[in-house]
C-alpha cells in the first residue's frame, strides 16, 4: 500500500467528467490522493506555476485552449512531475503529440476505468521518477564538467572536437567557435602521440605527459587522459588535459632555489678566501710600482693591478643579492630599467650590427623593483640574445605589456635557439655550452627575477630563435 498522499491537479471543463474521474480515484484503495479540480485553462495556469503537485491530469478539450497547450505551458514552468492527457476516442495523433511534448501517458476517456487509471498512474510515476533521476544526474555531472579546471572534451575517433568545457578556452586561448573546428591531435606536440591515439580503442590513455600548443604559440605541459565510450552504438572519445605547467615550474624553481642556496654558501666562502690573498697581491703590486723607476717594468705591475680589479669585480658579481630579503624594492619604471640595460649593451649591438625593436606598452608600467639588480637580469638576457644571433641578421624584439595583475617583459630573438637537451639545464648554476662562459648569467637572472617575486619562462626552437618571458605581479 502506498501511504504517501499524492497531490493531483485534474483539469477538465466538464463537471460530470470530473466527478466520474474522481470516483475512479476513490476506487484505488491502495493509494491516497488529494485531488484539486480546475475547470478553466486560466485557473490551471496559476496552479501549475506553483509546482506543488505530484501528478497532473489534463483533458484535451478546454474551450479555446487544449490540453496540448497546457502541456507546453507546464514545460515553460519547468514542471518535472508526470502529466497524463485525457483524450477522446480516435485522438491517436493528439496522444502522440502529447507524448512528444513530455506527457508521461494518455488515457481515452470512453475506455477509462479504475484499473486502467491505476496502471497509468503507476507507470507515469515510475517513469517520471527514473527521468528525474537521470536529469538530476545529468545536471550534476554537467556542472562537474563545466566547473572543472581541467580541459575536458568529447571528440570523434578522428579527434574532431564535439564538446568541451569553459576551461578549454582558458587553457588554450582559443575562442569557442575556433575550438569547435579543431582537432585534438593538432593541439599536441609529441612525435609518439599519433601512434598512441591509433591504439586508444585497445588501451586507455592515462596521465600521458604531453605539450599542448596554445593560440599564442606557448606550450603547456599537461597530463593527457582519454578513453573510448559508446552511446547508442556510436563510439566517441572523452578525455581531459590536466595543466601541469605551474607545478613543473614550481618544482623547477624549488630545485633551483636549493641549488642556488648551496652554491651561494660555496661562493661566499670562496669569495672570502680569494679576496684575502687578492688584496695582498694588489697591495704588493702597488708597493712594487712605487719602488720601480723603469716605466717598462711598471707596465707589468699595472697588468697585475688591472687583473686584480677584474677578479674583484667578478667576485662582486657572484655576491649579488639573491633574495628579496637582500634587496630593497622601490616602485619604479620598468621601461627606464630596460632602456638602461639596452644602453649598456649598445657597444655589442653596434659591433654585431644587431637590430633592437622596442615594442613597449603605451601605458606607463611600474612595479616594486631594485633597478641595479633588475638591469643586470635584463642585460644578461640581451647579451645572450646578441651572442646567439648572426651578425647583420639578428633582430631582438623587446615587448612589454600589462596582463591583468601582472606585467610581462618578453625578449624574442631570431638566433640559433636552444636544443631540447639543454632546455631543462640552462638556469642551473655553472651550466654553459659556451667555450668561454661561466654559466652564472641565467642562474643569476632567475635568482634576481625570483627576488622580485616574478617568474621566467622560456620557449625555443633550434634554428628559429628563443623567447624569454618575465612575468612580475603588480600586487602582492
Amino acid at each position: 500500500m502506498n501511504t504517501r498522499i499524492i497531490k493531483v491537479l485534474l483539469v477538465d471543463d466538464d463537471e460530470d467528467d470530473y466527478f466520474l474521474t474522481r470516483e475512479y480515484f476513490q476506487d484505488l484503495v491502495n493509494w491516497k490522493f488529494e485531488i484539486v479540480w480546475c475547470s478553466t485553462f486560466k485557473d490551471a495556469e496559476q496552479h501549475i506555476s506553483s509546482n506543488k503537485y505530484d501528478l497532473y491530469l489534463f483533458d484535451y478539450l478546454l474551450g479555446e485552449k487544449t490540453g496540448i497547450d497546457l502541456i507546453e505551458l507546464a514545460c515553460q514552468f519547468e514542471c518535472e512531475e508526470p502529466i497524463i492527457l485525457l483524450t477522446g476516442k480516435g485522438d491517436t495523433k493528439i496522444a502522440v503529440e502529447a507524448l512528444r511534448l513530455g506527457a508521461a501517458d494518455y488515457l481515452i476517456k470512453s475506455e477509462l476505468d479504475a484499473e486502467k487509471l491505476e496502471r497509468s498512474i503507476r507507470y507515469a510515476l515510475e517513469r517520471t521518477s527514473v527521468l528525474k533521476a537521470l536529469k538530476h544526474s545529468e545536471r550534476r555531472y554537467r556542472r562537474v564538467f563545466e566547473e572543472s579546471k581541467d580541459f575536458l572534451f568529447i571528440c570523434d575517433l578522428e579527434g574532431n572536437v564535439i564538446d568541451f568545457n569553459a576551461s578549454a578556452s582558458v587553457l588554450t586561448g582559443y575562442q569557442e567557435e575556433t575550438l569547435k573546428l579543431m582537432n585534438i591531435r593538432e593541439m599536441i606536440e609529441d612525435p609518439q602521440f599519433d601512434m598512441l591515439w591509433k591504439n586508444i580503442s585497445n588501451q586507455t590513455i592515462h596521465d600521458y605527459e604531453v605539450r599542448l600548443l596554445t593560440r599564442d604559440g606557448d606550450k603547456k605541459y599537461c597530463l593527457f587522459s582519454a578513453s573510448v565510450e559508446t552511446d547508442d552504438d556510436h563510439p566517441y572519445i572523452q578525455g581531459r588535459f590536466h595543466d601541469m605547467t605551474a607545478r613543473r615550474q614550481s618544482e623547477r624553481e624549488r630545485l633551483f632555489s636549493e641549488k642556488m642556496a648551496v652554491t651561494d654558501r660555496l661562493v661566499r666562502m670562496l669569495a672570502h678566501e680569494v679576496r684575502n690573498p687578492l688584496t695582498n697581491v694588489n697591495l704588493s703590486a702597488e708597493q712594487l710600482e712605487m719602488e720601480l723607476v723603469d716605466e717598462d717594468q711598471k707596465f707589468y705591475t699595472q697588468i697585475i693591478k688591472r687583473n686584480c680589479g677584474r677578479i674583484n669585480d667578478l667576485i662582486s658579481q657572484l655576491l649579488q643579492p639573491s633574495s628579496s630579503a637582500d634587496i630593497e624594492l622601490v616602485n619604479s619604471s620598468v621601461h627606464a630599467v630596460l632602456d638602461h640595460a639596452i644602453s649598456s649593451a649598445l657597444d655589442r649591438v653596434q659591433l654585431k650590427r644587431i637590430q633592437i625593436e622596442n615594442l613597449y606598452a603605451e601605458e606607463h608600467l611600474a612595479l616594486p623593483l631594485d633597478p641595479v639588480s633588475l638591469e643586470m637580469a635584463f642585460l644578461n638576457l640581451i647579451t645572450n640574445a646578441i651572442e646567439a644571433m648572426e651578425e647583420d641578421k639578428g633582430i631582438l624584439r623587446i615587448t612589454t605589456k600589462s596582463q591583468g595583475d601582472a606585467i610581462q617583459v618578453i625578449f624574442t630573438d631570431n638566433g640559433s635557439g636552444i636544443n631540447e637537451e639543454h632546455m631543462e639545464k640552462i638556469f642551473e648554476p655553472y651550466f654553459t655550452n659556451k667555450n668561454n662562459g661561466m654559466g652564472i648569467g641565467l642562474a643569476t637572472t632567475m635568482s634576481i627575477i625570483h627576488a622580485h617575486h616574478g617568474r621566467i619562462d622560456v620557449q625555443s626552437k633550434m634554428g628559429t630563435g628563443t623567447t624569454f618571458t618575465l612575468t612580475f605581479p603588480t600586487v602582492s
